[in-house]
């Protein structure tokens, strides 16, 4: 059954994102920074839900949308970052694959894709995924995340 693009999920989405700001708190603690759909500011949702778009359709269930998901929140981060760290979390993810040379080349593939997306898409957007979180609604998936303040200039 395919699935259809509903952007807004409103309804459903709201104690969604409270128990996602719940659990987030809780794991960060009361001195921690973060926004989750700050006003005045991008939603970082709609942001990864922006760089995955080419893909969508390519991940009808919630294992292989979960997966896209965090090869985009890692491609943010790892596009924000100041180059020795950011090769130094790609070789992190790397390791983190299945040892089958393919694999590994088919996923620092696409997460250099979505690093470009998201330089083009966002190139002044610097804050940081401090963690994220798929729901499957049933006929679609929501993305909720939760980022850094953004970096001065």
């Amino acid at each position: 059954m395919a699935r259809t693009k509903n952007k807004h999920h409103k309804k459903e989405s709201k104690p969604i994102l409270e128990t996602f700001v719940q659990k987030v708190t809780a794991k960060a603690g009361d001195n921690a920074k973060y926004l989750v759909n700050p006003k005045g500011e991008i939603s970082m949702s709609d942001a990864i839900s922006h760089i995955i778009e080419p893909y969508r359709n390519d991940a009808p269930d919630y294992h292989s949308f979960s997966t896209l998901v965090t090869f985009a929140c890692t491609a943010w981060n790892a596009s924000v970052l100041p180059d020795a760290e950011r090769d130094e979390m790609l070789n992190l993810m790397l390791n983190a694959l299945p040892a089958r040379k393919r694999d590994r080349g088919e996923a620092l593939g696409l997460v250099k894709e979505f690093m470009n997306r998201k330089k083009a898409l966002y190139p002044d957007i610097t804050r940081l995924i401090v963690d994220f979180k798929v729901t499957d609604l049933g006929d679609d998936f929501h993305i909720a995340v939760a980022s850094t303040l953004q970096k001065e200039s």
